[in-house]
């Protein structure tokens, strides 16, 4: 509507333009050759330069012979600069070759063409510019130049560019970007929202709505609670689903933008969309790792209380067999568990019974022995049962005083000694 306004405005501006051109040839010709003809030429350009549109013209050799201030304004030249040059003298070549091959047809076909073309002005800085060139006859018919006129369209052709870039962005961007109007009608859905839903970049999207990208409970949240709270607060967002090409339910991460006129009111709404299907299955992995450690732990604590058992025998003397593979971690554990023990059970006596260890090397008996010490300390005698001749012969070789630690052979024994020792 607005270009359509522009062309009927400039084509308007031709006509005049045309119809005052001849006026002024038609008083040439009947006046004298020298003080009419100055004067002629100095009411045209009075008028011309009174024009806000920039106005300029040619001779049929492509010259400049004349132009409206507006133009040498647009150009950032003075006219003196412009007039008798060729567009070859006054912008780079490539930019001058668009504009003289149009006028070298228009003149040659005594044609008229209106067409947007760059500018490039003194300072070089590039402008976009509609021209409405028309090849310009006397009153014998003969051809005698070029007249045009020229509109600043810059402002118009960035703005047109800047949207461009943004549809590419639009377009290229992996998330799913979507526009619908207060309807629910959808109006805009890029690639990676079409390649999803099934859609080739030629289907028309007319008369599909929001429900028709979503299951019947991801579209009741967005009519129901997304739109409405985007309306209030000016954006919506949640977690929600998109249905792909096959009809399955695709996890998304939605934002909905609510853009409204100058009045407040809500004229369309802007929707992104992030698959999250990775995302989700990350994060129960996560979670059922953090339950399998979980069970893990407890199976751990499960087993450390089995395989280090601590028996009250008596109201003062607890017992702790220990069976299997002592290794640094479960002497640890041992000592950790007697001590703990002594101290619940507030005994004066603990037995050790390590007639089930296979094998124990100098670190794992130096351990048990720092831990009958330990439990020394908290007031209880320590009784060391189940000792085979190459266990005896470690403890001696790592020389630990056993002075104040009873062995016995057996655990029948040391319950014995225990029992004896009690009365």
């Amino acid at each position: 509507m607005i270009l359509d306004s522009v062309n009927h405005e400039t084509e308007a501006e031709l006509v005049r333009l045309r119809r005052r051109v001849a006026e002024l040839e038609e008083q040439l010709a009947r006046s004298s050759a020298s003080t009419v003809s100055s004067m002629t030429y100095f009411d045209a350009q009075h008028i011309f330069d009174a024009l806000e549109m920039p106005i300029l013209y040619k001779d049929v050799e492509g010259r400049y012979v004349g132009c409206n201030k507006a133009f040498a304004t647009f150009l950032g030249r003075k006219r003196s600069d412009i007039i008798g040059k060729t567009v070859y003298d006054l912008m780079p070549a490539h930019v001058a070759d668009v504009h003289h091959q149009v006028d070298m047809n228009l003149i040659r076909m005594r044609a008229t063409q209106v067409y947007e073309s760059e500018v490039v002005t003194a300072d070089g800085e590039r402008r976009f510019a509609r021209f409405s060139k028309a090849a310009v006859v006397d009153a014998e018919g003969n051809l005698v130049g070029l007249i045009g006129t020229v509109q600043d369209i810059t402002e118009r052709e960035q703005a047109k560019q800047e949207t461009a870039r943004l549809m590419e962005i639009l377009e290229n961007t992996p998330d799913v970007i979507g526009m619908a109007d207060t309807q629910g009608r959808v109006v805009y859905m890029n690639k990676a929202g079409r390649r999803l839903r099934g859609l080739s970049s030629e289907s028309d999207l007319d008369g599909m709505q929001i429900a028709d990208f979503h299951p019947a409970w991801a579209a009741k949240i967005i009519y129901e609670e997304a739109i409405p709270a985007a309306d209030r607060q000016e954006h919506w967002s949640g977690d929600v689903a998109m249905l792909n090409a096959r009809g399955e339910e695709i996890p998304v991460s939605q934002v909905i933008l609510a853009h409204h006129d100058a009045d407040g009111k809500l004229v369309y709404i802007t929707s992104i969309m992030r698959d999250i299907s990775e995302r989700q299955k990350i994060e129960r992995a996560l979670r059922e790792r953090e339950i399998q450690q979980q069970v893990i732990e407890a199976q751990r604590a499960m087993l450390r209380e089995l395989s280090t058992p601590l028996l009250p025998i008596s109201s003062e003397v607890v017992v702790m067999p220990i069976i299997g593979t002592v290794d640094s971690a479960r002497a640890q554990q041992i000592m950790e568990t007697l001590l703990q023990g002594v101290a619940a059970y507030r005994a004066s006596l603990a037995i050790l019974d390590i007639t089930g260890v296979m094998v124990m090397d100098t670190q794992v008996a130096g351990a048990l022995l720092h831990a009958a010490q330990s439990a020394r300390l908290l007031g209880a005698q320590v009784v060391l049962s189940g000792i085979r001749p190459e266990i005896a012969q470690t403890l001696v070789h790592i020389g630990v005083d056993m002075r104040d630690i009873v062995t016995c052979s057996t655990l029948q024994q040391a319950i014995a000694f225990a029992l004896e020792r009690s009365r």
